[in-house]
């Protein structure tokens, strides 16, 4: 029997078929892990399995293929489980500052304890004690082996030759918020923000703080700019 040899255009058709399920797939596995890509292109396989033993009436071949469509979307589901951070993990962390002896200089670095969960972080802001005022977000603190550490954080107002009793005795509160890496993302680029109008001195502040207060620290300032330079 002389087998047909398929046409050029219909290669061509097959050809560009195959490119455009690699870079679809491809797509999927960047941005979704192996297992997400795997299981999309599954359950792309079984649907056109359930096309084409439905157009010839293959009961059986079509029930398999419905098979694989479940067995591909479970793993859909169970990837995406596992990227999403768990909210009950993000619930039971707790998050501590180390006790501080005040007063505090202007500027010191702060250290604190408990795991930052995965998928969150861990965000520092502070204002003036028993004050409406918005709040000023200094910076992400770093996961270390003990805990979580924010590195050279000006508090206050910064003493200069000429004051440098500037600020002493103010009372500020310094807050650890826990917040989700989309969050921090945003906050912590600041080449994303847009101060207007532009000035040398002009300060980003908050209404109202993200997510959710891990601890609070109640600072009193002392003088002196401390040992270290705030970035």
């Amino acid at each position: 029997m002389r087998v047909r040899r398929p046409s050029l255009s219909a290669t061509a058709d097959l050809v560009g078929l195959a490119l455009a399920a690699l870079t679809g797939v491809s797509f999927l596995i960047g941005h979704g892990g192996w297992l997400f890509g795997l299981s999309c292109a599954v359950v792309a396989v079984g649907g056109l399995a359930v096309l084409l033993s439905w157009q010839h009436r293959r009961a059986a071949l079509a029930a398999v293929a419905v098979l694989v469509i479940g067995l591909g979307a479970g793993g859909i589901g169970a990837a995406m489980a596992r990227s999403a951070p768990s909210t009950g993990t993000a619930a039971a962390a707790v998050l501590r500052f180390s006790p501080q002896p005040d007063p505090v200089p202007y500027c010191q670095s702060y250290s604190g304890t408990g795991r930052i969960p995965d998928g969150y972080q861990l965000l520092i802001f502070d204002r003036g004690s028993k004050s409406n005022s918005p709040y000023y977000f200094h910076k992400q603190a770093e996961r270390t082996g003990q805990g979580w550490l924010a590195r050279t954080l000006g508090i206050g107002l910064e003493p200069t030759a000429a004051q440098p009793d500037l600020d002493r005795g103010a009372r500020i509160d310094l807050f650890a918020q826990l917040v989700s890496e989309e969050t921090a993302q945003v906050l912590r680029d600041r080449a994303n923000i847009a101060i207007f109008p532009e000035t040398p001195d002009s300060q980003w502040l908050l209404r109202r703080l993200p997510g959710r207060t891990a601890d609070t620290l109640h600072l009193v300032r002392a003088t002196g700019a401390g040992t270290c330079v705030p970035d």
